[in-house]
């Protein structure tokens, strides 16, 4: 399974990267908004891990972009996002987004949603 991780902050896009690589993903990460639409000219992720807060985009704008595309339509999006009043959260899931989790949050829940997240995408194409 293929993952894009887009993640401004060095070190938590390092760490997300290093523990999904273990759960034997094959893993891309972007900084930028810019960053990952290149990854996604020859990419296409099984799921996309995004920050709301990109400095060159709001995550929440990206999302329904890519969700309008019908290549990444289907492409589930979970945000990780240090925005956590109930509207923050309510417009990530408006935006397309299939899942929230916020800063900061345990790794072990992170992979844990990855995972569900994943099967239920595999589960919907079959």
């Amino acid at each position: 399974m293929k993952l894009l991780i887009v993640e401004d902050d060095d070190d938590a896009a390092s760490f997300m990267q290093y523990i999904m690589e273990q759960e034997q993903y094959s893993v891309l990460a972007a900084r930028t908004m810019s960053d990952a639409k290149r990854h996604l000219e020859d990419f296409t992720p099984d799921l996309i891990i995004m920050d709301r807060g990109l400095p060159d985009a709001d995550g929440l704008d990206f999302c329904r972009e890519l969700k309008s595309d019908p290549r990444f339509s289907r492409v589930p999006v979970l945000f990780v996002s240090s925005a956590k009043s109930p509207s923050e959260v309510a417009a990530g899931f408006a935006a397309g987004g299939d899942d929230y989790v916020i800063k900061p949050f345990f790794f072990i829940e992170l992979v844990a949603r990855t995972h569900a997240l994943l099967r239920r995408a595999e589960m919907s194409r079959a």
